[in-house]
């Protein structure tokens, strides 16, 4: 006897369809919080990615003087690398703050289903409203490297613009 595990339903569909089991609304709440949770880790990958890539050409233009360019490419390349390393860490702050708050959106109706119905308890981590606050202040302090590093970033670009003058100077 062949013994095949059948496929899962898909849980958009069902919902499309109208009319979803408090079960079938839980499976679809945490896809999409699953869903937006890539998509943060995919752009937070993509925003320390750049950010390396360009800490690592910044510190070989500053180190990289000869002199056949002289001091001039110590002047022009820092500092172009400084402000597309600025504007990718502007340009990803958006982008992070919107999947956070999808995130936040699915979470409250999970939550409100959560309290609609109360046999569904057993599948929560914080099945009483103490819990729930307490969990969701561990989210905020787990999001903080999230929500910090392009201001972090920004900030960091900021000064390693000035450097290249301030030696120059100097």
């Amino acid at each position: 006897m062949d013994d095949t595990a059948s496929p899962s339903p898909d849980t958009s569909q069902i919902v499309a369809q109208g009319h979803p089991t408090d079960n079938e609304l839980l499976a679809f709440y945490r896809s999409e919080i699953r869903f937006e949770t890539e998509v943060v880790n995919g752009r937070l990958q993509a925003l320390l990615g750049s950010q390396a890539f360009l800490v690592i050409a910044y510190a070989t233009a500053m180190t990289g003087s000869t002199k056949r360019w002289g001091d001039s490419m110590v002047l022009l390349l820092p500092p172009l690398f400084s402000l597309l390393g600025f504007v990718l860490a502007l340009m990803a702050l958006p982008g992070i703050r919107a999947a956070y708050a999808a995130i936040g959106k699915w979470e409250g109706k999970q939550r409100h289903l959560h309290t609609r119905s109360p046999g569904l308890t057993d599948f929560t981590l914080a099945p009483n409203e103490d819990e729930t606050r307490d969990m969701m202040r561990r989210a905020q302090r787990g999001a903080l490297f999230a929500h910090q590093a392009p201001f972090i970033f920004m900030i960091a670009w900021a000064i390693f613009g000035f450097i290249p003058f301030y030696l120059y100077l100097k």
